[in-house]
């Protein structure tokens, strides 16, 4: 773990109890233990000691900060079609980790409708992603209930389907992975552009999109 999050971090005092304090005694933490924080909204690392350290609780006491940025922020935008959550959250750490700064998730004709995203938990996922790689801030996501309401905010959207051209990834625009099944006819008849893979195997939508930030951003 490079840092602790407390969406609090800059305090004076924090005090730790519940599930903050389990995560917390799992690592078997000392009294007057030196911990660094983040509140992954700012460029600080907040660094504390603990104290008053009891079976259920303790308290970090606040000792300074440091301005401590060593990630160059990235501006890569990627959307993916709503898969089946328990792939999703799996997917989500490996693109928080590469550096991608939104991932727009989108419900189209071949989603599942039945699929509900449970936003508090994807943030808890993203964090700890965040804790274990260092990454400074948290990956977002934006929710489209309808692939129209996606294409109005991005209508140069590229669409990674298996018609389109195979050519080189470009960080300034915004691709968009399908489901399983790919898109519908209609849907692809929406956005104008189109970019193929050189897989050349069909790739499961969790695939494409962790190789697509890979092959952007690393």
């Amino acid at each position: 773990m490079q840092f602790l999050y407390h969406q609090k971090a800059g305090e004076e005092i924090l005090k730790l109890k519940g599930e903050e304090f389990s995560h917390l005694k799992a690592r078997r933490v000392k009294e007057n233990e030196i911990l660094t924080l983040r509140n992954l909204e700012d460029e600080f690392v907040y660094v504390y000691k603990i104290s008053n350290l009891e079976r259920h609780s303790c308290e970090l006491h606040f000792l300074n900060k440091e301005n401590k940025t060593t990630h160059k922020k990235s501006t890569l935008n990627l959307a993916l079609a709503v898969i089946d959550i328990k792939i999703l959250e799996k997917t989500l750490p490996f693109l928080n980790e590469l550096g991608v700064e939104t991932l727009h998730l989108v419900f189209t004709d071949f989603s599942q409708r039945n699929f509900k995203i449970d936003l508090s938990r994807f943030e808890k996922i993203i964090v700890s992603s965040c804790e274990q790689c260092g990454r400074e801030s948290k990956m977002k996501i934006q929710i489209y209930n309808h692939i129209k309401d996606f294409y109005e905010r991005f209508p140069e959207a590229v669409l990674v389907d298996f018609e389109g051209e195979v050519k080189e990834f470009d960080l300034n625009k915004i691709y968009f992975v399908g489901p399983e099944g790919g898109f519908s006819q209609s849907e692809k008849q929406i956005f104008k552009e189109k970019i193929g893979l050189k897989a050349p195997n069909i790739l499961k939508s969790q695939t494409a999109i962790i190789s697509i930030a890979s092959k952007i951003l690393l």
